[in-house]
């Protein structure tokens, strides 16, 4: 199995004057095969596809979303069980920034590849 390897680019957040968005640019090049940690957050998130393709499920239903569809997560939603259906994913990912959620674990509070 080739592990994911992620790339992300930060561009909107408290650093930029933002103070209730923040919108990161993701690209998995390998996507691998998806996450499976289960998470919840007082934030509303959407994830809005720019290339490849996955299927996100939460809430008792599967979403597959590909270029120019989006998932929307609800506030205080269980969600993140994921599946890529491509090698590649880039996506924005767009989150409302509430007080009592941890930082998004994205950007530069991440490190991978």
């Amino acid at each position: 199995m080739e592990k994911m390897i992620a790339h992300y680019r930060s561009l909107l957040d408290k650093e930029h004057g933002a103070r209730k968005l923040h919108v990161h640019l993701t690209e998995l090049d390998p996507a691998g095969d998806g996450w499976g940690r289960q998470h919840a957050h007082e934030a509303e998130e959407v994830i809005y596809i720019l290339e490849g393709e996955a299927e996100f499920t939460f809430a008792g239903r599967t979403y597959r979303v590909g270029p120019g569809e989006l998932v929307f997560f609800p506030s205080n939603v269980t969600h993140a069980e994921t599946r890529f259906l491509t090698p590649k994913m880039k996506y924005l990912v767009i989150r409302t920034m509430e007080p009592n959620d941890a930082r998004c674990c994205c950007g530069a509070d991440l490190k991978t590849g």
